[in-house]
């Protein structure tokens, strides 16, 4: 009975580690479960909401393209009414026609419409406001056109289709030229939609606009264009084929590959998308969108937004994982809660070491006598510490900005190495320090103190400074003469003595190890002092958003003179965006200051890319420089949304000073990403006159500027490169074959699969 008693215990301890591993194992799938399907409504409460704020933009959007179309319907009636228009089609003289010509361009550059022309009864232009180009109109016959059929029949006209001339898609308004009761010629205004898919490129959503066939006729998308969201019959085609709209064309369906109807007026859908990765390869990629229509009644047009739902889906996935992780996190914390008494134990004996640690660390430091000196470029005494006044028993304020000498005296066997000491190039010597004995003395003093002195240079950022060492040998040369004494008196004790002398300099060599340890940790205190200069940075890293609200605020008030208060108030919008954005940079050096980590999140390049050219759009403007962005990067790197654009803003910032300084022909800036396996990188090359070699060499450096004097602090491309390193990326620079200079951003990849 007694033997079998254990193992009855091990059993009984066996089956409850079983159970309560499987009820482990229960709540973790519940937990599972329960966060698949809390995702899923998070995700269909998201989609609800951008289905609300997509609404509020297609309203605004179709009212904006309805409205700026709507102003030029009325522009062929007061055509047909002027004098000079009938007086051209009725006599056809050629000074009536060159004026008129002058005229129409003249109305054209006014009104912003794309082109006016004026038609004679047979179909012929013979006046267009592009009469000065190559793609002119006059002399073009244009009787096929419907706008022209509508119009000689003595209504007004409307058609939409591909410009035969200008191969650019336009609206076309057109009216009656009478001669009293009698048609003479046709006045036609063409408007083009180029500008509309100009001004919503870089919305956050893509848009397409309709024609009454279901025909793309206006996109966001180039490749878009022509292609239908549903399916046309043979007939539907070919009617579209003869009417000439779109010339040769060829009408494809959009690549829709599933549609689920969401709302009233939404849907979500599937579409393949062509891709180029890394190498230049296409590839096709799945993408859903949240769409969505509204009718244009006054063109018959449909304007459609497509919303990707990448975001949402990708910020659904990063909350799923970490919630599992946090769940596998804390069952595992609760299966090692049994391991708690003896971690207490270890940790009780840790504690316990550390204080010992402690306690002798504190020991070391309170007896140690090392005397300090700082000295300037020039060799004069900057500070000293209250050890050095210990050693010559005197306070020696009256020092400070006096020579060294005035305060050591070398030994006279060390005299020479320690002129050549004072006078050596520390940057390109061997050895960085130089040792010597000698004496501390003052003027009044009739006894100096012999001590051991150091000296070696501190690294400090545009200036040179160097640190002195003194020890005290006072007990030393005492030693050094009672064992001189001791030997030439008792030389019959020398064995006897020997094992005394040799643990005497042994201490004595440990005490020296000591004192030059301690030399060098002050010297790296000294070091990362320099670290509180940096702050001067702030004003540099501010500098370019409060330039960014400068200019908006201007553009602003000149909005608001002209009653364009929807405008104005997007200027408003990003100011108030870039308020938010200062505050964030604050913070941020508020986090540096404090030692603080940078937060190490999948930020999307893409987004990142924008935000800094949103910061930088007045700037470019003003200086009239292109710049080249790729539309649709889909990369997620590890890094700090602000940090980042904070680096971009400022590389944008010094290509755009290096552009205005060389003052090329061409003034762009080209914005290029790629990635590879772990990495995506991000260049910003320019069209300045690229970088010296001493620009190379120095780049980086604190204080260190290629600008003229008064254009720059230096400390732009040093504070990013710091950046980067706290994001473990890197920042480099180079001159490219084509000209100009480069800067690489290099970043992680953010890896779902190993979050």
């Amino acid at each position: 009975m007694t033997t079998s008693s254990p193992s009855f215990r091990d059993w009984l301890l066996r089956g409850s580690q079983r159970r309560l591993l499987w009820l482990y194992v229960a709540v973790f799938v519940i937990c599972l479960l329960t966060l698949w399907r809390g995702g899923d409504a998070l995700k269909q409460q998201q989609i609800e909401d951008l289905n609300r704020e997509t609404q509020e933009q297609l309203d605004q959007l179709a009212s904006v393209v309805e409205s700026a179309i709507a102003k030029y319907q009325h522009m062929p009636t007061l055509l047909a009414s002027n004098d000079r228009v009938r007086k051209a089609l009725r006599d056809g003289l050629p000074s009536d026609i060159n004026q008129l010509n002058r005229e129409l361009e003249q109305i054209n550059r006014i009104t912003e419409a794309s082109d006016s022309y004026i038609i004679d009864i047979n179909g012929d232009t013979i006046a267009a406001s592009n009469y000065r180009l190559s793609t002119s109109f006059v002399g073009g016959n244009f009787a096929f056109r419907p706008y022209f059929q509508e119009a000689i029949q003595g209504k007004a006209g409307r058609y939409y289709a591909l410009g035969t001339t200008s191969n650019r898609r336009g609206y076309y308004f057109s009216y009656p030229v009478y001669e009293g009761d009698t048609i003479i010629g046709v006045a036609v205004v063409k408007v083009d939609l180029n500008q509309f898919e100009k001004r919503f490129s870089n919305q956050a959503y893509e848009f397409l606009m309709l024609d009454p066939d279901g025909v793309v006729f206006s996109s966001s998308r180039a490749s878009w264009l022509y292609k239908v969201m549903g399916e046309l019959s043979y007939e539907e085609l070919s009617r579209i084929a003869e009417s000439q709209r779109y010339f040769d064309q060829s009408i494809e369906t959009l690549p829709i590959v599933a549609r689920r109807r969401f709302a009233e007026r939404a849907s979500v859908i599937e579409m393949l998308d062509e891709v180029s990765d890394s190498r230049g390869d296409s590839l096709v990629e799945r993408h859903r969108y949240l769409t969505m229509e509204k009718p244009i009644q006054l063109l018959g047009f449909k304007i459609s937004v497509l919303v990707p739902l990448t975001a949402i889906e990708e910020q659904i996935a990063l909350w799923r994982a970490i919630f599992a992780g946090g769940i596998t996190i804390t069952m595992l914390i609760m299966g090692l809660a049994h391991l708690r008494s003896r971690m207490l134990q270890e940790r009780s004996d840790a504690i316990e070491m550390a204080y010992h640690n402690q306690a002798y660390i504190r020991e070391v430091i309170q007896h140690t006598q090392a005397g300090l000196v700082t000295l300037d470029g020039q060799r004069r005494i900057e500070a000293l510490n209250p050890a050095v006044e210990k050693l010559v028993a005197s306070p020696l304020s009256g020092l400070i900005g006096q020579p060294l000498t005035e305060l050591f005296w070398p030994s006279e066997t060390d005299q020479t190495r320690w002129m050549k000491a004072l006078q050596a190039d520390f940057d390109n010597a061997v050895n960085r320090s130089t040792t010597v004995e000698g004496t501390l003395q003052i003027e009044g003093h009739r006894e100096g103190v012999a001590v051991e002195a150091t000296i070696c240079e501190l690294q400090l950022p545009n200036r040179r400074s160097y640190l002195v060492t003194f020890h005290d040998m006072t007990e030393r040369k005492r030693y050094e003469q009672e064992i001189t004494a001791a030997r030439h008196a008792l030389e019959l004790r020398v064995k006897e003595r020997t094992f005394e002398l040799e643990e005497s300099n042994h201490l004595l060599r440990h005490e020296i190890a000591e004192h030059k340890t301690t030399q060098q940790e002050l010297i790296q205190t000294a070091k990362l002092a320099v670290l509180g200069q940096m702050s001067a940075g702030l004003n540099h890293e501010l500098n370019q958003p409060l330039t960014a609200i400068r200019s908006f605020a201007e553009n602003g008030l000149k909005l608001l003179e002209r009653e364009r208060y929807e405008l104005a108030k997007g200027n408003l919008q990003q100011i108030n965006q870039l308020g938010h954005h200062m505050g964030d940079i604050i913070a941020r050096f508020k986090v540096f200051a404090r030692k603080g980590n940078v937060a190490h999140t999948p930020i999307d390049v893409q987004s990142a890319i924008n935000g800094a050219l949103k910061i930088m759009q007045p700037r470019l403007k003003e200086a009239s420089i292109q710049v080249q962005s790729p539309q649709s990067v889909e990369l997620a790197v590890l890094a700090d949304m602000v940090f980042l654009e904070q680096v971009l803003v400022n590389l944008l910032a010094n290509a755009t000073d290096a552009i205005m300084e060389a003052q090329p022909e061409d003034k762009w800036i080209k914005i290029a990403v790629d990635s590879d396996d772990s990495q995506a990188r991000i260049f910003v090359q320019d069209s300045g006159k690229g970088l010296s070699e001493e620009a190379l060499a120095h780049l980086f450096e604190p204080f260190y500027t290629s600008k003229p004097s008064g254009l720059g602090l230096g400390l732009g491309l040093s504070i990013s490169q710091r950046i980067m390193d706290s994001m473990n990326g890197d920042l480099s620079a180079c001159n490219p074959t084509e000209g100009g200079a480069q800067f690489c951003v290099t970043l992680n990849l953010f890896l779902p699969d190993q979050s």
